[in-house]
């Protein structure tokens, strides 16, 4: 029985892993103390800074009943895109303003407050997945790129690729409502402000273990890899902030679109630990992820051409930046009407604002 135990379909390909997890900690000790040391220095610097205080507030806004109001106005929307109920809308919401692993953690929130049933909190984890405006418009558009207005395009291509992944997700992934849920504000203590900055803490704590991982897996893959575009496209695929750190200024645009749809290793683990107890479907999740990279760089392919960033930002020419490639037309014709409903609106809010001046 117990032979059996250890040959079974998860022990197959988790003693490969532990093999050559000893194998890298032996061999690449060097590698891995340097990986680890970036990744605590990025934790310290980048991402509590920048995710604790949202998480808190996050936080702070389901266990109060605030995620209710937020919901309302997004409920019918919510509904027909996702299939989801509007509690729902919150945390698709916040994940597009605080970034990528606070969605997940407000869906597991919400199915522990009886807002959520189990399968409607996975389905919400998988869809709201969305690189903050913080990281796109200040670190990679102004500070690796020289431009807010591409990280402008690279936000608003983000968002479309996740609409579109939710709105294919939510046809796909069944959910199953619980009608005995519990409200809120039944569950609320005295001191909901010590309870959020408590279960923010051990969010984070979380998450800068799994960027300590993935730090130091891409030094060892620097290591070893045959050239430097097998190690860029490697970085990016583990960790985004690196991988976009080393493509910014050397691929195009919309290729790093593709890895910050996708967004990295590090950050779906960052999820799997946000999620807590709820059991993610990792394969599910791994291609929906995919296909949102897929959707964001093909989103982003067309916004640059509509919204063309000068040459410069990348060195001393100034011609236009081109792109080359090739689309299906029918999903060339499919994402022309996304962008075109986003360029509809761009247009109205210029009319707006020429109207107030």
């Amino acid at each position: 029985m117990k032979i059996k135990k250890l040959f079974c379909n998860r022990n197959i390909i988790r003693l490969p892993t532990v093999i050559l997890g000893i194998y890298i900690c032996l061999r690449y000790a060097a590698e891995c103390t340097k990986g680890i040391e970036n990744g605590i220095l990025f934790c310290i610097e980048v991402l509590a800074p920048s995710l604790f205080l949202f998480m808190a507030l996050s936080s702070y806004i389901v266990k109060c009943g605030f995620a209710q109001i937020l919901a309302k106005p997004l409920g019918k929307l919510t509904r027909f895109l996702f299939r989801l109920p509007p509690i729902a809308a919150s945390a698709i919401l916040l994940s597009m303003i605080g970034g990528y692993p606070v969605g997940a953690r407000i869906a597991c929130m919400l199915y522990e407050s009886g807002e959520l049933s189990a399968s409607e909190a996975r389905k919400t984890a998988c869809i709201a997945v969305c690189a903050g405006p913080g990281f796109l418009l200040n670190y990679v558009g102004r500070a690796l790129i020289g431009s807010v207005e591409a990280g402008t395009v690279l936000l608003a291509s983000q968002i479309i690729g996740m609409l579109l992944t939710g709105f294919i997700a939510g046809r796909l992934i069944p959910s199953k409502p619980e009608y005995s849920r519990r409200a809120v504000t039944d569950q609320a203590s005295g001191n909901l402000l010590t309870e959020s900055v408590e279960s923010a803490s051990r969010s984070i704590f979380q998450l800068c273990g799994m960027v300590v991982i993935c730090s130091a897996l891409i030094e060892v893959i620097a290591t070893v890899s045959p050239s430097g575009i097998v190690t860029d496209i490697a970085s990016a695929m583990v960790e985004i902030t690196t991988g976009c750190d080393r493509m910014c200024g050397r691929y195009p645009l919309y290729l790093i679109a593709f890895f910050i749809g996708f967004g990295g290793i590090s950050v779906h683990l960052q999820i799997y630990a946000g999620i807590g107890k709820l059991s993610l479907n990792k394969g599910l999740f791994f291609l929906c992820r995919i296909i949102q990279g897929i959707f964001t760089a093909a989103a982003a392919y067309i916004l640059f051409m509509v919204f063309p960033i000068q040459q410069s930002v990348f060195n001393s020419t100034d011609a236009p930046l081109t792109f080359s490639g090739s689309a299906t037309l029918a999903g060339s014709a499919a994402l022309v009407l996304s962008s075109l409903c986003f360029l509809g609106n761009v247009h109205r809010l210029k009319l707006k604002r020429q109207y107030h001046n």
